[in-house]
């Protein structure tokens, strides 16, 4: 198998995929507060092929295998190496993963994460992100995202 629907991808990623926003301060910002968007998959690498169709299926992103000294000894836990796909780029979420979602629904609470993902993108394309009162919009969104991210999505 070397290709997978859009309907498999949007399955796939209903179960294993996470839409998330980082947000914190950083100084070299006007308002000195970051908010940066990206989704990700992340799966043992022998479903490594499984990444690369969803990444060929949305057309951008990097797939790259997990190598972190915190998984030291896990090999005793039965644990196996991981890889993940993440797309942080603005413009390829917008343009491609987005309208991507939006024409292959998602399901359950991963479609309300969507949402509010949709929702923070929108308001950054149109730079609410730049004026207080729109930064503390967009910052209670991600807070919203990050409740739904912490049930285990």
């Amino acid at each position: 198998m070397t290709e997978m629907s859009p309907e498999n991808v949007s399955g796939y990623v209903t179960g294993e995929g996470c839409f998330y926003a980082e947000s914190g301060y950083d100084s070299k910002y006007k308002l000195k507060h970051r908010i940066r968007l990206a989704f990700c998959i992340e799966v043992r690498v022998d479903d490594r092929i499984l990444l690369d169709m969803v990444k060929k299926q949305l057309g951008c992103g990097n797939v790259y295998s997990l190598d972190f000294g915190r998984y030291k000894g896990y090999e005793a836990k039965n644990w196996r190496p991981h890889v993940k796909l993440r797309i942080s780029n603005f413009e390829d979420l917008f343009n491609k993963v987005i309208p991507f979602f939006k024409q292959h629904n998602l399901f359950g609470v991963k479609k309300q994460a969507f949402d509010i993902f949709y929702e923070i993108a929108e308001a950054i394309k149109n730079k609410k992100h730049l004026e207080e009162k729109g930064l503390e919009e967009i910052k209670a969104l991600v807070k919203q995202l990050h409740e739904l991210n912490k049930k285990g999505l």
